[in-house]
């Protein structure tokens, strides 16, 4: 049996990984309680800090978030009863299969060891924060959303419904506590990168405000010399000429996020953005932090499968022609989203058109798809780039 390294390096069972993750993002999974009450004391479960996949499922059982490929490409899992993708276990192996037919082997994710600790306060970390894929800090400043307190949530989003009063996740998370669990993650876990989403205001000053407070609680408390190195995740301030605090506190790579395109598309399904902060505002914020970094620094991410293929690849190519990196993660229904039951499985075709034309664009622009394979575990754009789909 691989150790592990050996396992996540084992570079010749990629492509096979590629396609089995492909189709554990367009199908999703069946529940096994067996394997994984067998298992949940190894796994990296999910902590439902802002989104939830997993139908049928109550959120107190432990159940794991992702899964990782031989090869190290991430997956991750979202329960869904009608799935023909299963898991299995058999003489000692973890399997992936599809109907009667093997994919690939698998590992689970083991929880980060950060989550042993607690603040000075006395809290679990897990509460806080989580590893997203391999070895990215992730936090939400703020697993809100006041678009969705009046009414106006994207469509496709269950953030308000997965973060109930029963769920232990802190809402509204401090910038002093935030840079302790920086430290703590720092200190016992090895991270490439980190992800600071911030959750919505109607307000957009006062979130820049939190993003930038936050920022400057945790730079230093992270291992890259008072770099953010990872993506920051926002919607613009109102003052447009404050963009220059996000480079001038060490962001690497800001974004803004369009989700869906045009701004006809933008208007239905993100009605608060389209509202309290607006298409064009977006667009010119976006353009404006390009000024700062330059070309291919800064990101806009979208929802792949829920618009036409056409209106996508338009949305990308405006992006990737103004200096923006353009990507998207594979639309999955959110329990109690607004759209969750109305829209199924995205089509094969569709994905797979997509992400070979984000592979011409950054190849023509020079531009590099988000993190790696081993992070970006809701996306297929390292795989297309790599040449493994």
């Amino acid at each position: 049996m691989k150790s592990f390294k050996e396992y996540i390096n084992y570079s010749a069972g990629r492509a096979l990984s590629a396609n089995t993750k492909f189709n554990l993002l367009i199908y999703g999974v069946r529940d096994n309680s067996e394997l994984f009450d067998k298992y949940s004391s190894s796994f990296k479960e999910e902590h439902y800090a802002f989104d939830n996949g997993n139908w049928g499922i109550d959120k107190k059982r432990a159940t794991p978030t992702e899964i990782i490929l031989p090869g190290g490409i991430v997956s991750k899992l979202h329960i869904r009863p009608n799935s023909p993708i299963h898991l299995e276990e058999s003489g000692g192996s973890l399997l992936i299969c599809k109907d009667n037919k093997e994919l690939s082997e698998f590992r689970f994710l083991p929880r980060p060891n950060f989550w042993k600790y607690q603040t000075i306060k006395g809290i679990c970390s897990k509460r806080y924060a989580q590893m997203y894929g391999l070895n990215c800090l992730n936090f939400n400043i703020y697993s809100g959303c006041e678009f969705q307190n009046c009414g106006k949530g994207c469509k496709f989003c269950s953030v308000n419904s997965t973060v109930d009063k029963n769920n232990p996740i802190i809402v509204k998370k401090d910038p002093k506590e935030l840079s302790e669990i920086c430290q703590l993650a720092t200190y016992y876990d090895d991270i490439d990168y980190i992800i600071i989403t911030g959750g919505s205001y109607i307000d957009g000053n006062k979130e820049f405000d939190n993003h930038i407070d936050v920022i400057k609680a945790i730079k230093n408390h992270l291992p890259w010399n008072g770099r953010i190195k990872g993506n920051v995740s926002m919607m613009p301030p109102k003052d447009s000429s404050r963009l220059i605090e996000l480079y001038e506190n060490g962001v690497d790579n800001p974004s803004f996020n369009m989700e869906v395109w045009p701004k006809s598309a933008f208007e239905k399904f993100c009605p608060g953005k389209a509202q309290f902060v607006g298409f064009d505002k977006i667009i010119s914020s976006l353009k404006q932090l390009v000024t700062y970094y330059g070309s291919g620094q800064v990101w806009s991410n979208f929802v792949a499968g829920i618009v036409s293929i056409e209106d996508m690849k338009a949305g990308f190519q405006f992006m990737a022609e103004n200096g923006i990196v353009p990507g998207a993660n594979i639309y999955h229904a959110e329990v109690n989203s607004a759209i969750g039951k109305s829209l199924g499985i995205i089509d094969y075709d569709y994905i797979k058109e997509l992400y070979s034309y984000a592979t011409e664009l950054y190849i023509k622009y020079n531009y590099k798809p988000y993190f790696n394979a081993s992070i970006l575990r809701n996306s297929l754009a390292n795989e297309f780039y790599e040449g493994l789909l």
